[in-house]
């Protein structure tokens, strides 16, 4: 049987896939974005212990926010570096934070220790 979670992972990034074309030409990018972090946030939440529908309701709406606030700074960034199109990342980067929602810390973690570990490499020298 396979993992759920990666299952329900892949199945909500098809999702955001098919329904940016959808929504994106008919809406807007702001009602793709507050979409595809909706879908993240509710992948998210299968996976959190919440005590009842308004702990769930306060998750949901705290994570959907964050996930527009930040992708969108984060779109903005990747557009000014790298100078791909901020509207062409920006459902992608939603759903990515609304899908990791609580869990930020620990990806945070394994983040930044893979950057000290390839830190160490580049400075150990040859």
């Amino acid at each position: 049987m396979p993992e759920p979670t990666s299952t329900t992972g892949a199945a909500g990034a098809a999702l955001v896939a098919i329904s940016s074309s959808l929504v994106g030409a008919k809406y807007g990018a702001i009602a793709t974005v507050a979409f595809a972090a909706f879908v993240g946030t509710l992948i998210s939440l299968g996976e959190v212990a919440t005590t009842g529908r308004l702990d769930a309701l306060k998750y949901v709406g705290r994570y959907v926010l964050m996930a527009v606030v930040i992708a969108g700074t984060l779109s903005a960034l990747v557009e000014i570096y790298w100078s791909i199109p901020a509207m062409e990342v920006l459902a992608l980067v939603a759903f990515l934070i609304g899908w990791i929602g609580s869990r930020w810390q620990g990806v945070l973690g394994a983040a930044l220790s893979g950057l000290s570990a390839l830190a160490g490499r580049k400075g150990a020298g040859p």
